[in-house]
């Protein structure tokens, strides 16, 4: 799963990348020159790994990962997205926008006023922008081609109109048959968005950033950036009583991770064995075909039927053999619609 980090120059968007990887990439001072890519997979927190650990003892344990992608953002004269962050962020899940909340004398505001909410609006509309300009081309190709009552042209006219208007469509703006029919022009406003607040020692007011966000249904999350990326620094032991200092029992990135994965509305099912024992992301809803195709190509083709166990059933049993003679390993068809916590053991033939 891909996730693209934008914002403003100088919003601290790489200190905020740096917070929920991990990383030490450069944050100060960094406004133009050689185009740049940060990128990073993170590990998605999960007790459930260490809890099966315990009893199938694996060579090796992983958990579910996501790529973040810190990309630096260059605007068209137009207002829209240049096309070096264009093709990145294309290709991503989820875009996360962050926005410069704190006061800091020594670091200047590209727009000259710290305000959020102006930053998230010249955000979003070049978003909208870029889109705009994509239905537009795809539309006049359409009615050349003498296609102007077909069902894709219908489709990206209700957009084209709605970007005409300066509107931000979101994931609901479609219906599922709509969104498949033009997820092919991977349309950036109708990707899953999350806004991060970065505050800090001297924070601005924020309250007309929150009342936007809820209207436009999207999320928020604050971020202490400069803070939480040295306490992302610090070994685990040091980072739990630091946080516990601070009234907080996890680090950002864990929290961070959980809205994430909330706003995708993702899923994560789970293989165990002595061999390996790993977290998959899924969306929710999707079978148990899916979710073998996510393992390998081959156990998608050749897909027979899946053992299906909850996680806390399988521990409670002590492991396969005694599940299964406890009558808890079901087996399940590939309609099958895989549940969080799921341990799937996949029974293929190709």
């Amino acid at each position: 799963m891909e996730t693209g980090i934008i914002g403003l120059p100088l919003s601290g968007k790489t200190t905020i990348f740096n917070t929920l990887t991990g990383q030490d990439a450069q944050v100060s001072g960094y406004t133009g020159g050689k185009k740049r890519v940060n990128l990073a997979e993170v590990e998605v927190p999960d007790p459930r790994l260490e809890a099966l650990n315990k009893i199938f003892k694996p060579k090796k344990s992983r958990a579910a990962v996501v790529l973040i992608k810190d990309l630096q953002v260059d605007f068209t004269p137009q207002g829209g997205l240049a096309g070096s962050v264009l093709g990145e962020l294309r290709h991503c899940e989820a875009i996360i926008i962050i926005l410069r909340a704190f006061l800091d004398e020594s670091v200047p505001h590209t727009l000259e006023e710290i305000n959020p909410l102006q930053d998230l609006h010249t955000i979003l509309d070049s978003l909208v922008f870029s889109d705009y300009e994509v239905a537009e081309k795809r539309l006049e190709r359409l009615i050349k081609e003498g296609k102007k009552k077909s069902r894709e042209y219908l489709v990206l006219h209700k957009l084209s109109e709605k970007f005409a208007s300066g509107g931000y469509t979101g994931p609901g703006f479609l219906n599922p048959d709509e969104e498949k029919l033009v997820s092919g022009f991977a349309f950036l406003t109708l990707k899953p968005l999350i806004v991060v607040a970065n505050s800090g020692e001297n924070p601005v007011e924020i309250e007309p950033l929150e009342k936007e966000v809820e209207s436009l249904q999207l999320a928020l999350f604050t971020i202490s950036g400069q803070l939480e990326m040295e306490i992302a620094k610090l070994s685990d032991e040091d980072q739990k009583d630091f946080l516990a200092e601070l009234g907080l029992e996890e680090s950002a990135k864990n929290r961070f991770l959980r809205q994430l994965y909330s706003t995708l509305n993702l899923i994560s099912y789970l293989t165990a064995s002595e061999k390996e024992v790993r977290a998959w992301s899924l969306n929710r809803g999707e079978s148990a075909l899916k979710a073998a195709g996510k393992i390998h190509s081959d156990l998608e083709k050749g897909f027979i039927r899946a053992e299906v166990i909850y996680w806390e059933e399988l521990i409670a049993a002590g492991g396969y053999a005694q599940a299964k003679k406890a009558g808890k390993l079901r087996l399940e068809g590939k309609d099958y619609i895989v549940k969080d916590g799921d341990v799937l053991i996949i029974l293929f033939n190709v």
